[in-house]
């Protein structure tokens, strides 16, 4: 299987010039003839709207017909589908998950939904596994550091999650079913009268699962109930919008996946909450400004055991957009927020107040050939004293005629990193932690082929300095942490070759992309954890009238681990996932889909010590009214 992955990505252009099929009159673009789809319009990258085509930093986009026929519990699901991006996951649906974004740690990720972060003060990386795709309209990634522009957390990348909104009246209810105990319920309601929106999502999810350790016997249920709610007024001199995205649940685990521990299974309830009011107004010809107050809450309770963690999160973020003459744009404002964390875990107290202040100041310059983005920022942080981060992006079309084009990208950024208040004060903490940092510098290629095609191929080297990892040694606290101890790892650096190729027609959508990289530390040249070297992905579908076909292939190498048993090092298996799937559009709104996961039904861990699902099968019956 994986010669044949790597095949595909070589023979993709081949195949695309054989199917050059002419673009639907109902296709919309964005440039020339261009499918939306091969240049959607992102505003992560720059927080502001732009062609992909323009961004210089290497970025994703999950549409949402392709969260409709992947059927996935969680958006890791979705994420895993896209070399570059490897998913860790300790046991089965509704346990810990991180993303690694081209070697970057886990909590190096900065997640947000619609904008606003959710990434936890105690432990750094978000929730994954809690977040319901039925209710996402997009999901937009950005690979790369992007401190500049969200703050501390965006060293490796950003994934910002756009739920659902109103634009006009929809009503839509589904149910999924399926392996292991599967059942997942969802209803929607949205409409738009005048200058009022309003819509509102719910979900409900229900997994039976596996046991998440190997060689545990219970299994390792989840329940999760979702709603996300949203408001808007346009009162001529400013839109004004609320929101409130809410999931809370409980799921089955184990203390430890150590046998001579015991294998005891447990409990926890959990909570993530994002509220937020926003306005958003043009203050003169040129100038658009918006404020966002919102509020964030991420919450854990063990049952069993006095643990619980807590992180309430206040912020007020200012936005400025400035058009100085046709085609430069400056970007000023910044983010207030206090991080306050209450949390108890291996007996280790942590009660703290945390006062974080980022400024921006960040310029872009668009014309036919060229296009520029230069940003800055100052972060003051409490307890580290104020840094600056910087980001670099420019691309050239180097020969532009009619639907062809090859523009060539440099791009360079640094990141920023506080330490977490598990890092310094909880189980194995270390209160004299240095702040990580990175530099990212990449280099590529970006070329459009007709109306249906195009390539993308970057070289990227980053470097981190003072990275935290966790140390074993009997000397260090004994009685309390057990000799574990968080420390900064002077260097590490990853560097590697990434390519995408894309497309899409009236009848057939397609993405292979392939990534190789070398995530290490530099000091001993030990690979870092849970990182493979090698990944090809493939996503392929084809659309026949009121039914489509689609298959998702995924192909890794190993990766090194640590056992979650003996706590020795290991190595995590390479594996081929194979997905199917399908569907149909039925009469009266209806439409059914199914699919199949892990064809193959292989033996894989992403996480040693931890099981994964193997074959599974669900089908999905929705109903919509428009």
């Amino acid at each position: 299987m994986k010669p044949a992955l790597l095949a595909a990505l070589l023979a993709a252009p081949a195949l695309g010039l054989a199917q050059q099929n002419p673009v639907p009159s109902d296709t919309a673009a964005t440039e020339g003839d261009l499918p939306v789809a091969l240049d959607p319009v992102l505003v992560t990258a720059s927080r502001t709207p732009q062609p992909q085509s323009r961004i210089g930093a290497a970025t994703i986009v999950i549409d949402r017909s392709q969260i409709l026929a992947a059927q996935a519990g969680d958006i890791a699901e979705l994420l895993r589908f896209h070399a570059g991006i490897d998913i860790g996951r300790t046991g089965g649906p509704g346990q810990l998950t991180s993303a690694f974004i081209r070697g970057g740690e886990s909590n190096h990720t900065l997640v947000l939904i619609d904008g606003v972060r959710v990434n936890p003060a105690t432990s750094g990386g978000a929730a994954l596994q809690n977040l319901a795709p039925d209710m996402i309209e997009r999901i937009e990634i950005v690979k790369g550091p992007r401190s500049t522009l969200y703050g501390s957390d965006a060293i490796a990348g950003v994934i910002n999650i756009i739920t659902r909104s109103a634009s006009k009246q929809q009503i839509d209810a589904s149910i999924r079913g399926g392996s292991y105990g599967t059942v997942d319920g969802s209803a929607s309601y949205a409409n738009r009268i005048g200058a009022y929106g309003f819509s509102v999502q719910t979900e409900q999810q229900k997994v039976e699962g596996i046991s998440a350790c190997e060689g545990g016997t219970d299994k390792s249920g989840f329940r999760n109930n979702s709603i996300n709610v949203k408001a808007s007024a346009d009162a001529g001199v400013a839109l004004f919008e609320a929101r409130a995205y809410n999931t809370q649940g409980k799921v089955q685990t184990y203390d430890s996946c150590n046998p001579s521990f015991g294998l005891n299974a447990t409990a926890q309830e959990f909570r993530n909450q994002v509220l937020a009011l926003s306005a958003a107004a043009q203050l003169l010809d040129n100038w658009d400004s918006s404020l966002t107050l919102s509020r964030g809450e991420d919450r854990i309770r063990q049952y069993g055991a006095p643990d619980t963690v807590r992180t309430i999160r206040p912020m007020l973020d200012w936005q400025n957009t400035v058009t100085v003459v046709p085609g430069l744009r400056a970007l000023f404002g910044g983010q207030v927020s206090q991080e306050r964390i209450d949390a108890l875990s291996f007996g280790s107290t942590i009660h703290q107040t945390v006062d974080l202040y980022n400024g921006f100041l960040q310029a872009q310059y668009d014309n036919a050939h060229h296009h520029l983005q230069l940003a800055g920022s100052v972060l003051n942080h409490d307890a580290f004293g104020s840094r600056v981060t910087w980001n670099a992006e420019y691309g050239y079309d180097l020969y532009r005629r009619e639907l062809y084009k090859t523009s060539l990208i440099a791009a360079a950024g640094s990141g920023f990193r506080a330490p977490d208040a598990t890092d310094r004060f909880g189980f194995g903490g270390n209160p004299d932690l240095d702040p990580e940092r990175s530099v990212n510098i990449e280099v590529g290629v970006r070329q459009r082929w007709g109306a249906h095609q195009t390539w993308d191929l970057r070289a990227f080297r980053t470097r981190y300095r003072d990275l935290i990892s966790v140390e074993f040694d009997p000397s260090n606290n004994p009685d309390v942490d057990f000799g574990f101890r968080a420390v900064n790892i002077d260097r590490a650096k990853n560097a590697g070759l990434e390519a995408t190729y894309r497309y899409v027609d009236g009848l057939w959508s397609g993405t292979v992309t392939g990534i190789v990289q070398n995530p290490k530390d530099r000091a001993d040249d030990s690979p870092l954890l849970r990182r493979a070297r090698r990944s090809v992905t493939a996503q392929l579908r084809r659309d026949f009238g009121i039914f489509y076909a689609s298959t998702d292939m995924l192909g890794t190498s190993d990766r090194a681990d640590v056992s979650a048993a003996t706590g020795a090092p290991t190595k995590d298996a390479g594996y081929v996932l194979w997905n199917l799937g399908g569907g149909v559009k039925l009469p009266y709104g209806f439409s059914l889909a199914a699919r199949i996961e892990n064809l193959l039904d292989r033996d894989y861990q992403t996480a040693a010590g931890y099981n994964q699902l193997g074959r599974a099968a669900y089908g999905t019956l929705r109903w919509e009214h428009r």
